[in-house]
């Protein structure tokens, strides 16, 4: 996404992020997930955190410690999600869905093996991919698809 089509969702999307405030013991916390979150939709050819922290205005030490050392509520947070997930794709109970497909969702967690310190969230914790508790980072990745209805005739 280019600049321009990042700001032309600016208002959705922190309309969208704010129901997820709760979730974060401090504004100040909370308003770097949004200078976080606008990095990784931007169109920055790297978006790892000083990057990110130097194109929102902020300083790159502050966006580290908010990726490494703020705490937030991880379950509520994903909690949260996924009631939203239900509630804006899902069929109300007693209606049908658009087609016998319905929605599908995945919500997957990957670890990736890391060495060094210098990459955010990077820390010893379990390691999905070599099955142990091992330096390496661990990222979220959530996908919904909605059937389209099928043509007649």
């Amino acid at each position: 996404m280019t600049t321009e089509q990042v700001a032309a969702l600016g208002p959705a999307f922190t309309d969208y992020l704010r129901c997820f405030r709760p979730c974060f013991v401090t504004s100040n916390t909370f308003a770097h997930l949004g200078t976080y979150c606008r990095g990784l939709l931007s169109d920055l050819p790297r978006k790892s955190v000083e990057p990110t922290a130097l194109a929102a205005g902020c300083a790159v030490r502050t966006l580290q410690e908010f990726l490494t050392h703020h705490v937030w509520d991880q379950d509520g947070l994903l909690a949260r999600l996924q009631r939203r997930i239900v509630a804006e794709h899902l069929p109300p109970p007693g209606k049908k869905a658009a087609d016998e497909l319905g929605v599908v969702g995945l919500i997957d967690e990957t670890s990736v093996p890391k060495k060094g310190k210098k990459t955010p969230g990077v820390q010893r914790q379990y390691c999905g991919a070599r099955g142990k508790i091992e330096n390496c980072i661990v990222t979220v990745h959530l996908a919904v698809k909605a059937a389209r209805p099928r043509p007649r005739g």
